[in-house]
């Protein structure tokens, strides 16, 4: 009698704390829900602080200072000797490249159309002050709708001056580079092909200012496709690699860069 009598207050006990549990429950589950979503939007506004940090990083390092004192040293040099017309024309695309530049830095990502014509202002300027200048083409896959593919602004910049200023800046004849733009499965990819002279000669007459100005340029780049890749879940990269006739002869630099794919209708 003694034993179902315990049994009953035990059972009784149970239920009388079942409520007690669940509360208990609930409470604790809402305290671990509101930390972690505390914890998400922490880690959400540090990966936007790291987004536009990089983003500003990116502005500078197209509208660098060096950059902008050769345009107007060439804009000087005209003008001294009585070249109104081009110095017209150079101002103008300089001032086009500035408002482009200025303009797509408020966007995380641009059109291909529009991203191509910024960069197409900035090549042209680079012929004109070069030595001996250079050609260039850019062949965009038909398959792509340039103006509703989405790139981040002025990505593939970097390795086109780097092409400009570390491959064809050193050749006695006229350079070339080559763009090519198409879909690859999921991804964007760009190729960067110059003819340029082996990194190894060439390498004597570039300044260390340049060097580092290269090594942080690629530098940028990797971080802003870290951050792409955070953002996006996604694998962008870039392979750079040499081109060569045959297994000595150096025919200058490749660098392939994949980007997620993005067409907005």
């Amino acid at each position: 009698m003694a034993d179902v009598f315990n049994r009953e207050v035990i059972n009784m006990a149970l239920i009388c704390l079942i409520p007690f549990l669940v509360a208990f429950s609930f409470f604790v589950f809402v305290i671990y829900r509101k930390r972690r979503e505390l914890l998400f939007k922490q880690k959400e506004m540090e990966l936007k602080q790291q987004v536009a940090d990089i983003e500003m990083k990116a502005l500078r390092a197209q509208m660098n200072p060096h950059f902008i004192f050769n345009c107007m040293n060439s804009i000087y040099a005209y003008m001294k000797n009585n070249d109104i017309q081009n110095a017209g024309a150079y101002l103008t695309k300089f001032s086009n490249l500035i408002r482009m530049v200025l303009e797509n830095s408020l966007h995380a990502e641009v059109s291909l159309r529009a991203d191509i014509e910024a960069l197409e202002l900035y090549m042209q300027m680079e012929q004109i002050r070069m030595i001996n200048g250079f050609n260039y083409r850019i062949e965009i896959d038909k398959a792509l709708d340039a103006e509703n593919t989405f790139v981040p602004p002025l990505i593939v910049q970097p390795f086109v001056e780097n092409s400009i200023w570390h491959g064809l800046n050193g050749k006695l004849t006229k350079g070339t580079i080559l763009i090519t733009i198409a879909r690859e499965g999921k991804m964007l990819k760009y190729i960067v092909e110059d003819d340029g002279i082996e990194a190894t000669v060439s390498a004597k007459e570039i300044s260390p200012q340049a060097i580092k100005k290269k090594s942080l340029g690629m530098s940028l780049t990797r971080e802003r496709l870290d951050v792409l890749n955070k953002t996006k879940n996604s694998s962008a990269h870039f392979i750079i690699s040499d081109i060569r006739d045959g297994k000595k002869s150096y025919q200058g630099k490749r660098v392939e860069l994949f980007l997620p794919y993005e067409e907005y209708s």
